[in-house]
C-alpha cells in the first residue's frame, strides 16, 4: 500500500505500538492539566444549568404563586362585600363585578354601568381565560363565576376541584383571613388555587370567593418546551466552554510541562553521577522553588564529594605513612634484636677467637676451651639468626589457618630456643585473616618475651574460641616484673601486643608481680557471622 510506512507493514502488532504510544502520550502532565481544565469547565457549566433548573424548580413548587393569588382573591372578596353591603345590589350584578375583576386583571379597568367606578387592584396578572372566580355560598356551592357552563350555581365546588379546594374553603368559611393559609398547589395537576372569605358589614362570613389558574403550565411540559432552548443554547456554551478550558489549559500546561520536564532530566543527570547539571527557573510558585532545593543539593552533593575525595587522599596518605612508620618500626625493632642477641654473641666470638689466637702456642689446652666456647657462641648467634628469619616470615600462616601456625611455632621454639610450651587449643574455627594474624603475632611476641625476660624454659598457651570472639593467654612461672615500673622506651613488644588487640576492638590484660610470672590475656570479638567452622 503506498503512503503506510514500512514498518507498520511488517510488524503486525504495530498498531497495539501505536496505542501504547497515544496512552503514553496523553498521561503526560500537560495532558493531565488539559483534562482538569475541561473538566472544570463543563462542571461548571453543568452547575449553571443545574442552579438554573433548580430555580425554574423551586418557582413552580413555591408558595409565592398560590399567595399571590391569594391576595388577589382578597380584592375580589373586597369587592364583593361593597357590592353586597349596597342596598341597591343584586346577584346579577356580582357576575358584573366578577367581570371587572377579569377586565382589571387584563389591565382594562372597566366603569360600572349602574353607578360609579369601582377600583379593583390585582397583584396578579392572569390572562382572563385562565383564570376561574367563582362565588360560593357558606355550603360551599357556587353562587356564580366567570365560567356559568362549566361551574351552574348550585354545584359544590369541592365535588368539582381538586384537592385541597374542599379544605382551603372550609377554612374561609370558619373566618380564617390569613393568606398562607388560604392558598395552595392543587394535586395532582400542580395550579395554585386560592380562597378569601366574604364578610357583611356585621362581619359574619357571608360567601367565599375562590380562584384558580387553570392553565398553569405543569413541570413536565414546561421541560419540553426548554428541550430547544438546551439544545439551542446550552450545548453550544458547554462547547465553547470545553474548548476554551482546552485552549487555556494547553497553554498553561505547556509550560508546566516543560519546566518539569527539565528537572526530570536533571534529576537523571544527577542520579548518573553529572553533578554539574543545575536548574534555571526564578519563577516563586513551588516548581521554582524545586528547581532551587535541586540546585542546592547538587551544590551540596558536590561540596560533599569533593570533601569525600579530599578525606579518601588524606587516608591514603596516612595509610602510606603508617606502613611506613610501620616499617621503620618493625626495622628498629630488628635492629635493637640484633645488638641484643647477636651483635652481642658476635662480639664474644670476637673476643674468644683473639685469646684463643694468643694462646694456642703457649696453651694448646686454653686454647681448645676457647674453641668450644666459640663453637657455642656460634650457634646461639645462628640460633637468634633464625629465630629473627622465622620471625619476618609473612607467611607464617600459609593459608592453613591460625592453629596449625601456633603448633608450627611451638615446635620451632622447641626446636630452635629450647622453649617447652604447653599449647592448648578449644573450639578451633577459621578466622578472618587479620584476626588470625593479629593472634599469631601476640602469640609469637609474648613467647619470644618468655625465651629472653623470665629465665625460664617453659610457657603455656591457651586459645579458646567462642560465640563472640576469642580468648587467648600466655602464661610462664619466671621471674616476673612490677608492671607499674617505667617501661624501657625500647621496649615495644608490649605495645605492639596491645595496638594489634585493641585495633580489632579487642583487649590486652597484663598480670606480673616479681618472682610470681607472667599471665597475657587477650579478648578480641569476632562476628558469628565472618567466622566459620573448619
Amino acid at each position: 500500500m503506498p503512503g503506510r510506512p514500512k514498518d507498520l507493514i511488517r510488524c503486525p502488532s504495530s498498531g497495539v505500538h501505536v496505542l501504547a504510544g497515544l496512552i503514553n502520550r496523553f498521561s503526560t502532565i500537560r495532558w493531565k492539566l488539559t483534562g482538569a481544565f475541561m473538566a472544570v469547565s463543563l462542571l461548571l457549566a453543568l452547575t449553571m444549568i443545574g442552579i438554573f433548573v433548580g430555580t425554574v424548580l423551586y418557582f413552580l413548587n413555591a408558595p409565592i404563586i398560590p399567595r399571590a393569588l391569594g391576595i388577589s382573591a382578597k380584592d375580589v372578596a373586597h369587592a364583593v362585600s361593597a357590592e353586597l353591603a349596597n342596598p341597591e345590589g343584586s346577584p346579577g350584578q356580582l357576575i358584573e363585578v366578577l367581570r371587572r375583576f377579569e377586565a382589571a386583571s387584563t389591565n382594562a379597568p372597566p366603569t360600572s354601568a349602574d353607578g360609579p367606578r369601582i377600583e379593583i387592584t390585582s397583584r396578579s396578572e392572569p390572562r382572563a381565560d385562565e383564570l376561574l372566580i367563582a362565588l360560593l355560598d357558606t355550603q360551599g356551592r357556587v353562587i356564580t363565576s366567570t365560567r356559568p357552563l362549566n361551574y351552574p350555581a348550585g354545584l359544590s365546588i369541592s365535588a368539582v376541584e381538586p384537592r385541597p379546594a374542599g379544605e382551603l374553603v372550609q377554612r374561609a368559611l370558619d373566618g380564617i383571613t390569613r393568606t398562607a393559609e388560604l392558598s395552595a398547589w392543587t394535586q395532582p395537576d400542580h395550579q395554585p388555587i386560592a380562597v378569601a372569605p366574604v364578610f357583611d358589614r356585621g362581619g359574619e362570613v357571608t360567601g367565599v370567593i375562590y380562584l384558580r389558574l387553570i392553565n398553569f403550565p405543569a413541570v413536565g411540559i414546561l421541560f419540553a418546551s426548554l428541550t430547544p432552548f438546551l439544545v439551542t443554547f446550552i450545548l453550544p456554551w458547554l462547547i465553547v466552554s470545553a474548548g476554551l478550558g482546552m485552549l487555556y489549559s494547553w497553554l498553561v500546561g505547556r509550560g508546566f510541562a516543560r519546566r518539569i520536564v527539565r528537572l526530570t532530566e536533571a534529576s537523571i543527570d544527577l542520579a548518573d553521577g553529572d553533578l554539574s547539571r543545575r536548574i534555571e527557573d526564578p519563577s516563586a510558585d513551588e516548581i521554582g522553588q524545586l528547581g532551587r532545593q535541586f540546585n542546592q543539593m547538587a551544590d551540596q552533593l558536590s561540596a560533599s564529594l569533593r570533601s569525600l575525595r579530599l578525606l579518601a587522599d588524606k587516608n591514603a596518605q596516612l595509610a602510606e605513612q603508617a606502613a611506613q612508620l610501620a616499617a621503620v618500626e618493625e626495622r628498629n625493632r630488628l635492629a635493637r634484636e640484633l645488638h641484643d642477641s647477636v651483635s652481642q654473641e658476635l662480639f664474644s666470638l670476637t673476643m674468644l677467637a683473639a685469646a684463643a689466637r694468643r694462646s694456642l702456642e703457649s696453651r694448646p689446652d686454653l686454647a681448645a676451651a676457647r674453641l668450644t666456647e666459640i663453637e657455642e657462641s656460634a650457634r646461639r648467634a645462628l640460633e637468634e639468626t633464625r629465630s629473627l628469619i622465622f620471625a619476618l616470615r609473612p607467611a607464617a600462616l600459609d593459608g592453613r589457618g591460625l592453629a596449625p601456625a601456633l603448633r608450627d611455632l611451638v615446635d620451632a621454639l622447641r626446636e630452635r630456643q629450647g622453649l617447652a610450651v604447653d599449647l592448648r587449643i578449644t573450639g578451633e574455627r577459621r578466622l578472618p585473616l587479620e584476626h588470625e594474624q593479629a593472634i599469631f603475632r601476640i602469640v609469637q611476641e609474648a613467647l619470644a618475651n618468655v625465651a629472653r625476660h623470665s629465665g625460664v624454659r617453659a610457657a603455656s598457651v591457651s586459645l579458646c574460641y567462642h560465640d563472640d570472639g576469642v580468648a587467648l593467654e600466655v602464661r610462664d612461672e619466671g621471674r616476673g616484673f612490677d608492671t607499674r615500673a617505667d617501661r624501657n622506651p625500647g621496649a615495644i613488644g608490649l605495645w605492639s601486643m596491645a595496638e594489634r588487640a585493641e585495633a580489632l576492638g579487642g583487649s590486652l590484660t597484663l598480670e606480673s608481680a616479681p618472682g610470681a610470672g607472667t599471665r597475657v590475656a587477650v579478648e578480641i570479638p569476632v562476628s558469628e557471622a565472618v567466622s566459620r567452622p573448619i
